[in-house]
C-alpha cells in the first residue's frame, strides 16, 4: 500500500512572479522553497552589487513565502545558500542569522562562478516542515 501525497505549487502575491515556475511546493508536511534572489514585489532588483542587501531581500521573500504556506523561520529544516563571491560570506551570514534568530537549521554554502543573472550575488533555498494540521 502506498500513500498518495498531493503536491500544491503556489506563489504568494507579494513576491515577484517567476515566469516559468512557482516559488514553492507543499508536499505533505513539507514546503520546498525555490532559490530566492533579490527581486522585490515589483520585480525590481534590490542591492545590486551588495550581497548583504541582496540577502536581506532574499530573506524577506522567503519569509513571505513561508507565511503564505502557514510556516515561519522556526519551521525551516534545511538551508542552501549559493554565492558568487566568498568575500560576501560575512554579510550574507549576518542576514541569515538575523532572519533565523536562535533557530539554527542545517546549512550548506556553495560558491559558484555565476548565477542566473549577472546582478545576482546570492540565492537561497529552504525546506520547511509545516504540518498541515497543527
Amino acid at each position: 500500500m502506498t500513500a498518495q501525497t498531493t503536491i500544491r505549487l503556489d506563489s504568494p502575491p507579494d513576491v515577484a512572479r517567476a515566469t516559468t515556475y512557482e516559488h514553492a511546493a507543499r508536499a505533505g508536511d513539507f514546503v520546498f522553497v525555490a532559490g530566492q534572489v533579490a527581486r522585490d514585489e515589483n520585480n525590481q532588483w534590490v542591492g545590486v552589487g551588495d550581497a548583504g542587501q541582496q540577502a536581506a531581500q532574499v530573506y524577506r521573500n522567503i519569509g513571505r513565502i513561508l507565511a503564505h504556506f502557514g510556516a515561519n523561520p522556526a519551521d525551516v529544516v534545511k538551508i542552501n545558500t549559493i554565492m558568487t563571491d566568498r568575500n560576501d560570506r560575512d554579510a550574507v551570514t549576518a542576514e541569515r542569522l538575523k532572519f533565523f534568530g536562535d533557530h539554527r537549521p542545517p546549512h550548506t554554502g556553495i560558491i559558484v562562478n555565476g548565477l542566473g543573472s549577472p546582478e545576482v550575488k546570492v540565492e537561497v533555498e529552504v525546506i520547511a516542515y509545516c504540518p498541515q494540521v497543527r
